[in-house]
């Protein structure tokens, strides 16, 4: 077979593959407003919802010591209100970039609350949760995503500074401690994925 045949052949199997790609049915548009709608559902609020806990777990839930855990999420709080992007805008998007490096930099382009400068829910990454980069959250970590973001919710310390609310702080407890499977009073990527989907496990 020459050369001429076979690149005849093969135009001619591009044009037939050309003209089977124009005759494809357009999407309907119920599946069209049904992925639309999907991609807009709501974000998890963990606050929501009460929480059983095991005699374990409330074990452990009862040792927290919740005056570290407001100091550590007010200094995060501070930390996010003072900057700009933790994460790259300067970054180069023909990098080579691993699949957490794209959602952070895609979360981290869109606006912020005008008053707290925390992102949405929906735009809080593991990196941007993660604020010492251990790979896994603390409590106030977790409590970044938790708790509402609306500074007017929560009470002022002694400073006049806005820290939790006893409910609030006790809410973002009882659903951390629940998620944390393995009980080592964190929660690594797989067991903030089940609090991100609000999972149910049994007490």
């Amino acid at each position: 077979m020459t050369f001429k045949t076979t690149f005849s052949l093969v135009s001619g199997f591009a044009l037939a593959l050309a003209a089977c790609g124009d005759s494809e049915p357009e999407p309907d548009a119920n599946s069209m407003a049904a992925d639309m709608e999907a991609n807009q559902t709501a974000e998890y609020d963990p606050m929501e919802r009460d929480y059983p806990l095991s005699e374990e777990i409330q074990a452990r839930r009862d040792a927290f010591d919740s005056d570290a855990f407001q100091a550590e999420y007010s200094g995060f709080r501070d930390e996010i209100a003072a900057e700009q992007i933790r994460m790259g805008a300067n970054m180069d998007p023909d990098a080579e970039m691993t699949e957490d490096d794209r959602a952070e930099m895609e979360a981290a382009s869109q606006p912020r609350d005008a008053s707290t400068n925390m992102r949405t829910r929906s735009n809080m990454t593991w990196s941007y949760l993660d604020r010492n980069d251990d790979d896994q959250l603390s409590v106030a970590e977790y409590a970044i995503w938790a708790v509402p973001l609306d500074p007017n919710a929560t009470m002022p310390n002694d400073q006049g500074e806005p820290q939790l609310s006893a409910d609030q702080a006790n809410r973002a407890a009882d659903s951390f401690f629940y998620y944390d499977i393995d009980g080592d009073t964190y929660l690594s990527r797989r067991e903030f994925t089940s609090a991100r989907r609000g999972e149910n496990y049994g007490s």
